[in-house]
Parts: structure tokens; sequence; C-alpha cells
């Protein structure tokens, strides 16, 4: 998944989540909700450090399974 994908899947899941506060919904999907933004923050966030490492490389971790 590429930097472009990563930034807009947060933007939906952020959308998802604000959404879900305003109905006062903090179920399970919140939850999920809550996981995968913070795991994607961090993707972005190792990313953006390896790039500032002047690796070249760039490693995705596997995602967690939220089934």
């Amino acid at each position: 998944m590429d930097h472009s994908d990563l930034i807009d899947l947060l933007a939906q899941l952020t959308s998802d989540y604000t959404k879900m506060i305003a109905e006062n919904n903090r179920g399970e999907d919140y939850e999920k909700c809550t996981l995968k933004i913070k795991a994607i923050q961090v993707e972005i966030d190792k990313r953006k450090n390896n790039i500032n490492n002047d690796s070249g490389q760039i490693s995705m971790t596997t995602p967690p399974d939220f089934s």
C-alpha cells in the first residue's frame, strides 16, 4: 500500500471515528476503528523515519487481524 493510500484510509477511518463519537457509539466497532487508526499512524511514522534516515528501503508491517 502506498503512502497516499494510507493517508486516504486514515482520513476515512477518522471520519468514521468522529461519526461514532457524535452518535455516542463506543462499542466494538469504535475500538476496532481506534486500533486501526493507531496502526496506520505507526506505519506512516515508520515510513517517514525510514525516508528521513535515507535507508532507501521502506518496509510494511503486517496489519493486525481485527476479525
